[in-house]
């Protein structure tokens, strides 16, 4: 009862937080653009994550005169791995304490980071198998277990903080097509090495 009552104490904190930091924003009959939208809900999720915790998911309605908002921290449980919080969309994913912490370290943020770390998991799920214990996506490496059915996301390695060795282990010959967009040149020039399709061969001579 005790750790519903505290939910209870949160969530009008969160929302009264919320509250404030729209009516600083926009007047209330105001028609608010999709832009502006994004950009308050990047400023408040931050603000929420750095005040409030980093497993909280704030949603808020602009269709209305006011709006109204559903906070809902993780569902949270702990075990002998330590606490778990388990994933917004993933039902059978959870996250450990220390996943997070090297997340938020690694990416200082203080975002919402199950939110994000649910977004690059959507494609690590896709590598499952590939390495045991290690999931990948164009962001870095997953290191997990599998305990009761569940995967058990251990901690979080940043793609530019792994070894050359550890980048052929991962990602193999394949490791160009995972590069985020920021290690991509845009002219062939200023690349250090080049796909062999992109690969122009000298017309033979007649």
């Amino acid at each position: 009862m005790k750790k519903h009552s505290d939910f209870e104490f949160k969530k009008v904190q969160i929302e009264k937080f919320v509250k404030a930091e729209y009516a600083k924003k926009f007047r209330r009959a105001a028609r608010i653009s999709m832009r502006k939208r994004q950009r308050f809900m990047e400023d408040v999720t931050k603000k929420v994550g750095k005040k409030f915790g980093k497993d909280v998911l704030c949603l808020v309605d602009f269709s209305k005169g006011g709006f109204t908002t559903f906070v809902s921290p993780a569902h949270t449980e702990s075990t002998n791995l330590g606490k778990l919080y388990r994933s917004f969309t993933h039902p059978q994913v959870c996250y450990t304490t220390h996943c997070i912490d090297r997340f938020s370290e690694r990416n200082n943020t203080n975002d919402n980071c199950i939110i994000i770390l649910d977004t690059y998991l959507d494609d690590a799920l896709l590598t499952y198998g590939e390495n045991d214990e290690y999931l990948t996506c164009s962001a870095g490496v997953f290191a997990y277990t599998v305990d009761a059915d569940r995967l058990i996301i251990k901690t979080y390695i940043n793609f530019e903080l792994l070894s050359e060795e550890q980048l052929h282990t991962f990602y193999g010959p394949g490791t160009v097509t995972m590069l985020p967009d920021e290690f991509l040149a845009e002219n062939n020039s200023e690349s250090d090495f080049m796909l062999a399709e992109e690969y122009a061969s000298p017309p033979r001579k007649q």
